[in-house]
C-alpha cells in the first residue's frame, strides 16, 4: 500500500467468539495508539456460509499519536489479535472457524492522501456501514 508514515487509519474489527471480551481487549489496546472513533457493532451470520457463529463487526477511525510505518501497524494489529485471544489453529471447521478478534486495515492516510486497501475492496456490507459512520468522506 504505502511506504510513507501513516498518520491516520480506518480498520475493521470482527469477532465470532466471546465478542464482548475480545472487543474490550482490542479497544483498550487500540486506544494506546491514539484517538479512536468506533462505529456501531453490526451482528450477523458468516457471509461465506462456512460457520454457524454470529459475527460482531465494527470499524474504527484512528488518529495516531505518533505516525508509524504501514508494516509496523500490520504487525501490531496481528499482536493485538493474539493478545485478545485469536488462535489461528482454531480458524478451521473443527472449531467452526473461531476468530476471537480480527483486525484488518481498510484505509490509511499517508503521504498527504487517503489510500484504500485494495485487498479489502469491494467493502463487505458490514464494513461499508461502519466506514460510512466513522469515515464517510472515504466513500465520497
Amino acid at each position: 500500500m504505502t511506504d510513507g508514515q501513516v498518520e491516520r487509519l480506518v480498520i475493521a474489527l470482527g469477532s465470532n467468539h466471546q465478542a464482548d471480551t475480545a472487543f474490550a481487549c482490542a479497544l483498550h489496546k487500540l486506544n494506546e495508539l491514539g484517538e479512536i472513533q468506533l462505529s456501531q457493532v453490526v451482528m450477523g451470520r458468516d457471509f461465506t456460509g462456512r460457520s454457524q457463529r454470529v459475527y460482531h463487526n465494527a470499524c474504527a477511525y484512528i488518529v495516531l499519536t505518533k505516525s508509524m510505518q504501514y508494516t509496523d501497524i500490520e504487525q501490531l494489529l496481528k499482536q493485538i489479535e493474539r493478545d485478545c485471544g485469536r488462535n489461528p489453529a482454531k480458524k478451521c471447521a473443527e472449531y467452526d472457524y473461531e476468530v476471537a478478534m480480527d483486525l484488518d486495515i481498510l484505509a490509511v492516510f499517508a503521504d498527504d492522501k487517503w489510500q484504500m486497501n485494495p485487498a479489502r475492496l469491494p467493502l463487505k456490507s458490514h464494513d461499508l456501514s461502519g466506514v460510512k459512520e466513522v469515515a464517510g468522506f472515504l466513500l465520497a
